[in-house]
């Protein structure tokens, strides 16, 4: 089985000083973003978000290395962390959870955040946080200078020690010369490169990809990754979820149904609640604020997508 990819998809600028963010528009790459629900790129400062709630799939924050501060998370599991530059935060809601997250400082924080969709076998999974710290994702670096680091998943023998409910592989890779990736059949991938020139070439067929641009690719096989000039991307990869899929504010499920039950769970508190933000374990200079967990300022997104 070869490998096809997608068209060049460039990241679209939103947001304000407070929250800047670039979106990446996964429904121009088509199946091929599967299992990837969202990938926004952002630096933020201050508490943009209220708590809020989440259900039928992971939501997951990646803190850049580079970023100036800390992400502090909460949920209503009890967890309360800080993951520190280089770490990732992997919520799985399942069924539902309430959470909330955060620059650990004044500072600016930088990161991803991915949603990625949980199968109709998981939708209703009890939920779960796990974290990465940064000293503890495995490296490979090669003499050229390339160096990859092994966030969520495995590569060449290195392996994460974060294991999700799905299988699923997060990639940060600096390049200067090249990149070999196996994508297995039936699983798709997607590449967002942050900055630097990329040339991605799979048998016959190749793209090149620039700085907050993505590709998304699917089938099965060997993909190689040239640096035209010096680049840092993520490659996110797994399994194809070839189902109906209905998003409906905070929560992805595969009917309308679905959407209705989380809707209902969240309404009579079965999510949880988290306590008022207040200044604990040296985290922040926030004050405690009213928790608003009104349904009504929950935007449905009216997104449906069936995948045969």
């Amino acid at each position: 089985m070869s490998v096809e990819l997608s068209p060049i998809v460039a990241a679209r600028a939103q947001g304000s000083s407070a929250f800047s963010v670039r979106s990446v528009d996964l429904h121009a790459l088509g199946d091929w973003a599967s299992p990837v629900a969202a990938l926004d790129h952002f630096r933020v400062r201050g508490r943009p978000f209220l708590p809020h709630p989440h259900a039928g799939f992971s939501a997951v924050t990646y803190v850049f290395e580079d970023s100036k501060a800390a992400l502090r998370s909460r949920d209503s599991l009890g967890d309360d962390v800080v993951v520190e530059p280089g770490g990732i935060v992997w919520t799985e809601a399942g069924r539902g959870v309430m959470h909330e997250e955060l620059p650990a400082s004044d500072d600016e924080l930088h990161g991803l955040q991915i949603f990625v969709n949980l199968s109709a076998k998981n939708k209703l999974a009890a939920p779960r946080m796990l974290r990465l710290d940064k000293s503890d994702a495995p490296e490979r670096r090669s003499d050229a200078g390339d160096r990859v680091r092994v966030i969520v998943g495995s590569y060449e023998n290195r392996s994460s020690p974060l294991v999700p409910l799905e299988p699923f592989t997060l990639l940060d890779v600096e390049l200067k010369r090249s990149f070999v990736f196996d994508l297995p059949d039936a699983h798709s991938a997607l590449v967002y490169v942050l900055d630097g020139e990329l040339l991605v070439r799979a048998g016959e067929r190749e793209q090149g990809a620039a700085g907050e641009q993505a590709v998304a690719m699917g089938g099965g096989g060997r993909v190689t990754f040239e640096a035209v000039r010096p680049a840092h991307f993520v490659l996110l990869a797994g399994a194809e979820i070839r189902e109906p899929v209905l998003a409906h504010g905070p929560f992805i499920m595969n009917e309308m149904s679905q959407i209705e039950a989380a809707v209902a769970r969240y309404r009579a508190g079965d999510m949880g609640r988290l306590a008022p933000l207040v200044e604990d374990k040296g985290h922040l200079s926030l004050g405690a604020g009213p928790l608003r967990d009104d349904m009504n300022r929950l935007k449905p997104t009216g997104k449906e997508r069936e995948h045969g």
